[in-house]
């Protein structure tokens, strides 16, 4: 039926030309007879024009109209979504403000515990280390004076055979290693 439609937009600006020839052009007082023609013909083509297309016109403005409404929905979704995030955004900067002051106060609290802390540790090697030297000097000391005891003794001994051998009797020698065995069990 378009088909058909088409075929006679499309001749009948040539007939109606045939038929404006056929009468010689006609010259009527007022408007030509040629311009009634080509308005009618201008009616027509806009007429057919109008026809074939409104469906295709309105298909797309209503396409447009949706895809403009779905583009609108979207735009106010991620307006809304953005000022959710805004908002959060704001709030978690008032509560990072307002809890700014209490997180130095905490952190220098933890500096101060580790800071004693250290110290008391530090305190306990000193005086650990302290008591170690002062055993170990004590343990030297005690050494020392055994090794000064030992080397008295064997130069008591050295002397005492000197002077036993060259000036003393039995009796008197007798005598003499009996106290210094006494003198050496005290010693001990």
């Amino acid at each position: 039926m378009k088909a058909l439609l088409n075929l006679i937009i499309m001749l009948a600006p040539a007939v109606v030309m045939a038929a404006g020839g056929e009468h010689g052009g006609g010259h009527h007082e007022g408007i030509p007879t040629v311009t009634i023609y080509q308005l009618i013909n201008v009616v027509i083509l806009f007429g057919g024009i109008i026809y074939f297309t409104k469906d295709g016109i309105i298909s797309f403005f209503a396409g447009r109209k949706t895809a403009y409404l779905e583009a609108a929905q979207k735009s106010a979704f991620a307006r809304e979504q953005a000022e959710k995030e805004f908002v959060d955004l704001k709030n978690k900067i008032a509560n990072i403000d307002a809890t700014r002051a209490e997180s130095l106060k905490k952190a220098q609290e933890h500096a101060e515990e580790v800071r004693k802390q250290i110290l008391a540790e530090a305190n306990d090697v000193s005086k650990r280390i302290r008591e170690e030297a002062e055993l170990t000097a004590k343990l030297e000391v005690q050494r020392a004076q055994k090794e000064l005891r030992e080397q008295l003794l064997q130069d008591s001994l050295s002397a005492a055979r000197m002077v036993l051998t060259k000036d003393i009797g039995a009796n008197d020698q007798q005598k003499l290693q009996t106290e210094f065995i006494n003198n050496i069990e005290g010693a001990r």
